[in-house]
């Protein structure tokens, strides 16, 4: 079932998050397995947010765990929340 992932990190700046995105993601062009949509956008009390659509949340976990997470871990990055639900409407146009 396809899953809205929402991560947000209060001691994250657009710096940290463009350096993180250019190590997970260094081809635009070919994104991760399952991957939908990708939107980052600075967070509404500060830090950063980024709201995330994929196939299922086994390849959002696939991901976090086998690239996002050791990615992170390697530049210092701070800490994120991350929440997950399951989509039950999308329009696309």
């Amino acid at each position: 079932m396809t899953v809205l992932v929402h991560s947000q990190g209060a001691d994250w700046n657009q710096e940290l998050y463009r350096q993180t995105v250019d190590r997970v993601i260094p081809d635009r062009a070919n994104p991760p397995a399952g991957l939908l949509a990708h939107i980052g956008a600075p967070g509404k009390a500060g830090g950063r947010q980024v709201v995330d659509v994929w196939e299922s949340e086994d390849a959002f976990r696939r991901f976090l765990e086998d690239t996002l997470i050791p990615a992170a871990k390697e530049i210092g990055a701070p800490p994120f929340a991350t929440t997950v639900v399951e989509v039950d409407n999308t329009l696309i146009p």
